[in-house]
């Protein structure tokens, strides 16, 4: 996981509400992928609709945004600011939601450390320089699972050492360029433009004009050089430091005793992390003239927060779950996923009530071009009884062009666990101080489908989560093109687009209304 569940990657931009996101488009009408919601919006139109909860889980959202004024969900049995816990669910003042990784001080947890970490540590105090032949037998599948997480996580931590050393020594050779370029110029302030004109016999000069027009096509320069490493130095003490106690420090609750469950605050609020503000705004920003279109107009946005910069863990995972469907959520849509997961058991737990409380739970498949039946990604959508939970859905990106790059490059997939595609890559989203801007990632596919099961929800409230599940799936627009890149981050070959998911294709809420007008009818 590349910080926040895998990127969301954000572009400032000003957005005409006029122009809208090629997701919302249609793919027979306007020849894009997207899911049709404009379509769909006018068929449905003359429809009564329902008031849908949708539970974000991920970092906090920025509650003040413009655009997100009048879509948060309020506890209605909770008196606000008044420091008791009027609806005695043990969280006090959760009026928006609550936040599992704060405390009761008003500190909130930033650094983690990863899943391979907390793997690797744990691992490591049992085996770590012992062969196999001190090994017993009932623990010999542990021990081999310790020899490969280890190799794994020792070549994470060799690599942000040799990307420091490369950086380093870009800072040393930018050095001497600054001085030989001044010498040259004979002065300190001179120009890209001037560096790139450079005409001369000294070959010392023209090796550090290269080098030079080589840091500006790579757009850095010393500030963003020295944040580099900063940031890579930062990953090792924190993220990759099996001994990182930050947890422990700031938290304090057992994260290996899921009944220790009254912990956190209710600051879901932020001003730092954008990532959930981006989410929440694809599932329900304000249908108005200005900033974007989230999917469904009829939804209350429940914010839980369990995403701090690190892997989330599985214990808040469960937890959330358990505070969404206990307090009404129809759908939790998830921004996150990781390689390694401690506590399955406790999730596998919390989605088995979850899918016999009737609540859809819709996940991003993750961002590394993983083929997800091969190594999996948590969480998985296991329930307790080890099949896939029938109100899981997890979801893969896709590109609004029907050709070979129409699967995300960086997307995660599976013919078997990854259940469907949606829109992921350059999503209009909202972004931190009423800003708007572009995210990529299947942290924008899932809350893509989310919206979508909002709107079905909203205007056809007899529907159950596996019903939901089931629309979503049959309703797949299928893509004219059959060969695509198969998404990875390495190398190209192709593959057929239906083998990356369940159900071979893109949703498509155009298309799920009209299925469900035709086969899911309340009758």
């Amino acid at each position: 996981m590349k910080y926040i569940l895998f990127f969301i990657l954000v572009l400032p931009c000003f957005i005409n509400a006029q122009e809208k996101s090629w997701h919302h488009l249609d793919p027979i009408d306007d020849d894009v992928l997207g899911i049709s919601t404009q379509k769909a919006n006018e068929f449905l139109a003359s429809k009564k609709a329902d008031t849908v909860i949708v539970a974000i889980i991920d970092n906090g959202v920025e509650l003040t945004h413009e655009d997100l004024q009048g879509t948060f969900w309020v506890n209605p049995y909770e008196i606000p600011g008044n420091g008791i816990d009027d609806d005695q669910n043990g969280y006090i003042d959760d009026i928006h939601g609550w936040n599992f990784i704060g405390n009761q001080n008003g500190e909130n947890l930033k650094m983690e450390t990863t899943g391979l970490t907390r793997m690797y540590a744990l691992l490591s105090k049992e085996f770590e320089g012992k062969s196999e032949e001190e090994i017993d037998s009932e623990k010999m599948d542990d021990f081999r699972k310790f020899q490969t997480v280890k190799e794994v996580y020792e070549a994470e931590v060799e690599s942000k050492k040799v990307d420091i050393a490369y950086y380093n020594k870009v800072l040393m050779i930018l050095s001497l360029s600054e001085e030989v370029m001044t010498k040259y110029f004979n002065k300190s302030d001179y120009t890209e433009n001037e560096v790139r004109k450079i005409k001369t016999k000294d070959q010392d000069v023209l090796d550090f004009k290269e080098f030079l027009i080589q840091v500006y096509d790579s757009n850095l320069d010393r500030k963003s050089i020295e944040k580099k490493i900063e940031d890579l130095n930062k990953e090792l003490e924190t993220r990759l430091n099996p001994n990182f106690k930050n947890r422990e420090n700031i938290v304090g609750d057992n994260p290996d005793d899921l009944t220790d469950s009254i912990y956190g605050n209710n600051m879901v609020h932020v001003k730092g992390p954008y990532h959930g503000t981006g989410v929440a705004s694809i599932v329900g920003a304000l249908n108005n003239d200005f900033g974007i279109d989230g999917v469904a107009k009829h939804v209350k946005l429940m914010i839980i927060r369990i995403v701090p910069n690190g892997d989330e863990r599985d214990k808040d995972i469960a937890l959330a779950f358990r505070y969404a469907v206990k307090n009404g959520a129809d759908i939790i849509s998830c921004s996150f996923a990781k390689k390694y997961s401690m506590h399955p058991e406790f999730v596998e737990k919390a989605v088995d009530e979850a899918e016999k409380a009737g609540v859809l739970i819709v996940l991003a498949a993750g961002n590394n071009g993983n083929n997800n039946d091969e190594t999996p990604y948590y969480p998985t959508g296991l329930n307790e009884r080890g099949s896939k939970a029938k109100n899981f859905i997890t979801v893969g990106a896709s590109r609004e062009n029907d050709d070979e790059d129409l699967a995300a490059f960086f997307s995660n997939y599976g013919k078997k666990t990854v259940d469907i595609f949606a829109p992921g890559y350059n999503i209009d989203n909202c972004v931190l101080s009423n800003g708007y801007g572009k995210g990529s990632g299947t942290s924008t596919a899932a809350p893509v489908v989310a919206g979508m099961a909002a709107v079905l929800k909203s205007y056809y409230p007899h529907l159950s989560a596996q019903e939901l599940k089931e629309i979503i799936m049959k309703s797949a627009y299928i893509p004219k093109t059959k060969k695509v890149n198969l998404p990875n981050l390495s190398k190209k070959e192709f593959i057929d687009f239906k083998e990356l998911s369940v159900a071979g294709g893109i949703a498509n809420l155009y298309r799920a209304v009209m299925l469900v007008e035709k086969e899911y009818q309340d009758n």
